[in-house]
């Protein structure tokens, strides 16, 4: 495993390679001048340093003219541009990579994730938190399908049976309807 650069070499203002957190899993390394050191010390992944431009990550390597070319603050740097030891420093970074014939990044398949992954369920809120006393979902569901849903499948529940007005016995409606028909008698 190669070393990574000690506390007396990332200092602010050098030009450094650094892995974001978000990039770990890839190795992808974004090259930049430090302008905060972060860690206390030495560390085994890399000491963490916050760049110029704001991002934040753990050093990896020294960035030098010799070894990248010229030096823009910031820029991304593929593992092809580094040298032996610094391109294969973690088991992960070399074997993950596919690069298409331009030398660009083609998205990894295993690191595909939906947005659904990242939903979490609802908690329940209001007055049926306690009532179900421990019960699951599948029974409050059974217990909420035995409602007024099933008129739906063609089983009338007493409030939806039709009714005939009181008054003239000559109309027959549902409970709502009956309502407004024998508000109508009465009605001037």
């Amino acid at each position: 495993m190669a070393r990574v650069p000690t506390i007396t070499l990332v200092v602010p203002g050098a030009h450094v390679n650094i892995v974001m957190k978000a990039d770990q899993p890839t190795g992808r390394m974004v090259r930049g001048t430090v302008a905060q050191v972060l860690t206390r010390g030495n560390h085994p992944r890399g000491i963490k340093v916050r760049l110029a431009d704001g991002r934040v990550g753990r050093v990896q390597s020294m960035a030098g003219t010799s070894v990248l070319g010229t030096h823009d603050t910031g820029t991304e740097i593929s593992t092809d541009a580094l040298p032996a030891s610094s391109a294969h420093s973690g088991p992960r970074q070399s074997h993950d990579r596919q690069l298409s014939h331009s030398g660009q990044e083609q998205p990894l398949s295993a690191q595909q994730i939906g947005l659904d992954a990242y939903i979490k369920p609802a908690k329940k809120r209001g007055r049926d938190r306690g009532r179900n006393g421990g019960s699951t979902a599948a029974e409050a569901e059974t217990r909420n399908s035995s409602g007024p849903q099933n008129s739906s499948l063609g089983q009338l529940s007493p409030q939806d049976e039709a009714s005939t007005c009181p008054v003239c016995h000559g109309f027959t409606g549902d409970a709502a309807a009956l309502t407004h028909h024998v508000q109508s008698h009465f009605d001037d």
